[in-house]
């Protein structure tokens, strides 16, 4: 009797006593994947308790964590889990199907050659009537900036000012020293040609020339437009999606006038500086190359080069800018206050803003190459 006693004692282990893991404040993905590495080598076979308490920061790894404890490991718990990670991990655990119902299929209706034409007459009136939108808004806006010049109100005071120092200050370093790279960059290139038929005495002429009426106009537009495009699109989107939008409009506030003349009224206003910064950063670039490589002084350069260009050239590159500039706060503004409600149509709509914006800068320059040569 006392052997088959011993035997039983044997064969059934006295239960493990459980244990809690007290989890850090800082709950990132290094954290997390150290902790799974642990649960998977287990000291005891015991009941474990994983305690939230400390928790302060957390990423989406910590949910990920969340949906282990519920779903892929028997005999672990979770306590004191903070509101705020609770609730982030049941919208992380939310099954799609109850998120987002799905979309029922449309008929397949008609012949291949016929749903195709079909499917190209939805995308061109899709695009037609983004046209239609953004070119109502360019005139909505005309409108707005020539109302607020005649009444000075609908604006919030000051935001004019620091759209300027965000647009002007924040800007000319990033102007400046790219302009001075393409004017060494175009000076390089136009030299070989130039010595080819000896007429390297020409590259005054040509650096100016380039850099007044094309060069800094484009590049200061596609500078402009992936810096201050993006960030308008995103703050409005943002915006947009946590309803301040709404808010403005329920107020009587019209958001196209109260958001967008401080930033129209603020690129009108910097653009003369950065292309004139621009163009001497550019002339800079070329006349130091031609220094380096021919040993033409600087007052010999420039003797040369206004010669050539006059101030119709600095005028038309200055015209092409500020066109530029309205077409990028526009477009910019069209994708942020035109977003969805998620925070995934943020970063979409900013990345087409951008796409946008540069797209239209080159094709408005190519319509002024045709009024201009």
């Amino acid at each position: 009797m006392n052997s088959r006693q011993d035997r039983k004692s044997e064969v059934a282990p006295a239960p493990s006593a459980p244990r809690t893991i007290l989890l850090p404040k800082k709950l990132r993905a290094a954290e997390v994947a150290a902790l799974l590495r642990g649960l998977r080598h287990p000291e005891a076979g015991g009941p474990l308790t994983l305690d939230f308490r400390e928790v302060e920061d957390f990423d989406g790894a910590a949910l990920a964590l969340l949906g282990r404890v519920a779903q892929d490991l028997p005999g672990l718990t979770a306590v004191n889990v903070p509101e705020a990670v609770a609730r982030a991990g049941r919208g992380f655990s939310r099954s799609p199907s109850g998120s987002w119902p799905a979309k029922p299929a449309e008929p397949r209706t008609g012949s291949r050659a016929g749903r195709f034409v079909r499917a190209l007459a939805g995308l061109f009136l899709k695009r037609a009537r983004i046209t239609i939108e953004f070119l109502s808004m360019l005139a909505d806006e005309v409108f707005h900036v020539a109302a607020y010049f005649r009444t000075r109100k609908g604006v919030y005071p000051g935001e004019i000012g620091n759209q300027m120092f965000f647009m002007g200050y924040g800007s000319y370093p990033i102007v400046c020293v790219l302009l001075f790279l393409v004017g060494v960059t175009i000076s390089f290139a136009a030299s070989s040609p130039l010595e080819r038929f000896g007429a390297s005495t020409f590259i005054a002429d040509i650096i100016g020339y380039a850099m007044l009426r094309e060069l800094v106009p484009l590049m200061a537009g596609v500078i402009l437009a992936g810096k201050i495009g993006a960030a308008i699109t995103a703050e409005l989107a943002s915006m947009s999606v946590l309803e301040e939008v709404d808010a403005l409009k329920t107020m009587g506030v019209v958001p196209e006038r109260f958001l967008m003349v401080p930033r129209l009224v603020a690129m009108t206003a910097v653009v003369p500086l950065l292309v004139g910064l621009a163009d001497v950063c550019g002339i800079a670039g070329g006349m130091t190359v031609s220094a380096i490589k021919y040993g033409t002084l600087p007052k010999e350069f420039l003797d040369r080069m206004v010669n050539t260009v006059d101030w119709t050239d600095f005028a038309w590159g200055l015209v092409k800018t500020v066109v530029f500039g309205w077409t990028i706060v526009v477009a910019a503004g069209y994708k942020g206050l035109t977003v969805g409600r998620s925070a995934e149509e943020v970063g979409r709509a900013t990345t087409e803003s951008v796409v946008l914006s540069i797209t239209l800068v080159i094709v408005i320059d190519c319509l002024f190459a045709f009024v201009l040569y």
